[in-house]
Formats: structure tokens, sequence, C-alpha cells
């Protein structure tokens, strides 16, 4: 599954058991705040929830939880 920041980054997600997903893109994970961010922007209001970060990262899909558009003149 392809999770897209509004800046146009995306990484991909993968199954990883019940529950969550792994993250495929380390970099997508700040160890140093324990947070999802995307590593062009820096933006940490992204559709996941971190889970897990002992071993592979494991996060989950929050239903209804949307990244804000940024507006044409933006």
């Amino acid at each position: 599954m392809n999770i897209r920041c509004v800046c146009g980054n995306e990484t991909i997600i993968s199954p990883g058991g019940n529950p969550g997903y792994i993250l495929r893109d380390d970099k997508w994970f700040d160890k140093k705040s324990n947070q999802l961010r995307c590593p062009k922007c820096n933006n940490t209001e992204l559709p996941l929830e971190l889970i897990d970060a002992s071993g592979p990262i494991k996060v989950q899909v929050v239903p209804g939880r949307t990244i804000a558009k940024k507006g044409f003149w933006s």
C-alpha cells in the first residue's frame, strides 16, 4: 500500500501480521523523537500510527485521518 505525504513524497507499507503493517522505508521514522514523519518536508500529519519500533517499524493505518491538502497557491 502506498502512503503519500502532502508534498508528494511516497512510501510503501506491507502487511506485517496482525495488527498492522511494516514500514518499508526507515527514513520515514525519526528515532530521536520516536515519530513517523516525511523525510522530505518533515510533516508528521500522516494517516499512520506507530505500533512498535523495536524491530521492523510496525504501523497501523488510522481510518478517517487524512492529510490536509495543500492550497493551489502553495
